[in-house]
């Protein structure tokens, strides 16, 4: 099967237009359609549904969007090895992160490897936990990195780094000095939280309904940065694993205090992984890295 057509079938798959997988690929549109009915001629079958905003695959095109997907990351992991062989120790490890591990984790992780392997390039996009797992699903990237994510058919967790969730406050604030707090404690005080969906949001909920405690947060924020800000300045209390503030706890900007439910203490930095995929010399490297690594930050 042409590359190129693959690649073309790919593209459309994940955008769900013709005109911006041509765009992205920076190629003609017609060359994408003419492939496209090239592929139905030969199946027989119909592999898009045409609609006003796009097409969707039908389900001949779902399973061929399957086989195209295992095939371009199983040529990434031949190059790789390919490079290997010729003693190069190129490659390039695309990943996919929550923002609270970035600044305090994964950045130092990156500068560790590439003191030893010069050679590999990185791509590093930012987005929400659930996202995170689809981009693995789908092949987006090799390597995604989230908090407490729900399992997903299709992706396999090669390390859960447990991370409890912490009460996270500025130095003066009137429990500070704890050495550690019930959640029941804060529900009272202004609180900083993640929109319903993410993984902690979803431990903080379950633990509201098994204690029939009702949170009423005054932020609630997809920003990592946003919570961190909003607990340093005084503001009130934030829920994140101590990860995610290690830099603030180090230069004496937040504390981190432990919370006594026992809930709460399953939090996880997840990496997961394509299930069944051989990885690339490169991404498997730099993964077993992230596994020694992660835990020493924590």
């Amino acid at each position: 099967m042409p590359l190129a057509r693959l690649r073309y079938f790919n593209e459309v798959v994940r955008t769900g237009s013709i005109r911006e997988a041509a765009e992205r690929l920076h190629v003609a549109p017609s060359a994408i359609s003419r492939q496209i009915r090239t592929l139905e001629q030969e199946f027989g079958l119909p592999l898009f549904e045409r609609h006003a905003r796009g097409v969707v695959p039908t389900t001949a095109g779902e399973l061929y969007a399957d086989y195209a997907r295992a095939a371009l990351l199983d040529l990434e992991r031949i190059n790789s090895e390919m490079d290997d062989l010729k003693g190069l120790r190129r490659g390039h490890v695309r990943i996919c992160s929550v923002e609270g591990v970035v600044a305090n984790g994964l950045t130092q992780a990156l500068a560790a490897f590439r003191t030893r392997f010069a050679g590999v390039s990185f791509n590093l996009t930012i987005m929400g936990a659930e996202l995170v797992i689809a981009a693995v699903r789908n092949g987006e990237c090799d390597i995604g990195i989230s908090f407490t994510s729900n399992p997903e058919p299709g992706v396999r967790y090669a390390a859960r780094i447990r991370d409890p969730l912490c009460a996270i406050m500025a130095p003066g604030y009137p429990l500070a000095a704890r050495p550690q707090v019930a959640f029941q404690e804060l529900v009272s005080h202004p609180l900083a939280v993640p929109p319903k969906g993410f993984g902690i949001r979803t431990l903080l909920d379950a633990r509201c309904r098994s204690a029939k405690l009702t949170m009423r947060p005054v932020l609630e924020t997809n920003s990592i940065e946003a919570m961190r800000g909003f607990a340093r300045t005084g503001s009130g209390i934030a829920f994140l694993p101590r990860l995610t503030v290690r830099r603030e706890i180090e230069a004496g900007l937040a504390v981190a205090l432990p919370l006594t439910d026992r809930d709460l203490q399953q939090a996880t930095v997840d990496l997961c992984v394509l299930e069944g995929r051989r990885l690339p010399s490169a991404v498997d490297g730099f993964l077993s890295h992230l596994k020694q690594v992660l835990p020493t930050l924590r």
